[in-house]
């Protein structure tokens, strides 16, 4: 499963981002990455991805493992 996310904020550094399914899953995409005008332009939650969001540069435009596993989703 993949997620695309586009959000356009002044200040991503303050922005917490969760994918909540209907059933209440709750996967951890992004928290507190980021600075001052940064976005995630184009930006996909991949958990095979090689680069983790933690360790990414904003702008954050490309492919990123989430925090949480989106794996959670699986069989859902």
């Amino acid at each position: 499963m993949d997620v695309s996310v586009d959000i356009n904020h002044t200040y991503v550094s303050d922005l917490d981002i969760y994918l909540v399914g209907p059933d209440d899953t709750r996967v951890e995409l992004s928290t507190d990455n980021g600075a001052s005008g940064q976005n995630y332009t184009g930006t996909w939650f991949d958990d095979e991805a090689t680069t983790s969001i933690t360790a990414g540069t904003a702008p954050f435009t490309g492919s990123f493992q989430p925090e949480g596993q989106l794996s959670s989703y699986d069989g859902k």
